[in-house]
C-alpha cells in the first residue's frame, strides 16, 4: 500500500475560502476560522510570528508554532481546533493568513 507524503510545497488546488492581512498585530489575534478550512499558509512579514492553536491568546511563552521573519510556512489544521491566535515576536511584523 503507498503512503501519502506530504511535501511542504503542495497546496491544495482549491481557491482561498479567507485571506486575512493583518499590519498591525501588536496584540494576540484570534481568526474564527471557517468550517471548511483544512490547511491555513501563514507569511510572517518584517518579523517572526507566534502561533497558539485554539482560542487560548498567543504570546511569547504561550505558543505551539513558529513562522520565521520573511517566511511562509504551511498547517494542517489540528482536528477540533476552529480558532487560531497570533502575535509577533517583536514590533512592526505584519501577518498575512491564506485558508484553504
Amino acid at each position: 500500500m503507498a503512503r501519502f507524503r506530504f511535501d511542504a510545497n503542495m497546496t491544495p488546488a482549491v481557491q482561498a475560502l479567507v485571506v486575512t492581512y493583518d499590519a498591525t498585530i501588536s496584540t494576540s489575534t484570534q481568526i474564527t476560522l471557517n468550517a471548511a478550512t483544512t490547511l491555513i499558509a501563514v507569511s510572517a512579514i518584517d518579523k517572526t510570528i507566534l502561533i497558539n492553536w485554539g482560542t487560548t491568546s498567543a504570546s511569547t511563552t504561550v505558543f505551539d508554532e513558529v513562522i520565521n521573519l520573511n517566511t511562509t510556512r504551511q498547517f494542517f489544521i489540528p482536528v477540533g481546533v476552529g480558532a487560531v491566535n497570533f502575535i509577533e515576536e517583536a514590533a512592526t511584523a505584519k501577518l498575512c493568513v491564506v485558508e484553504k
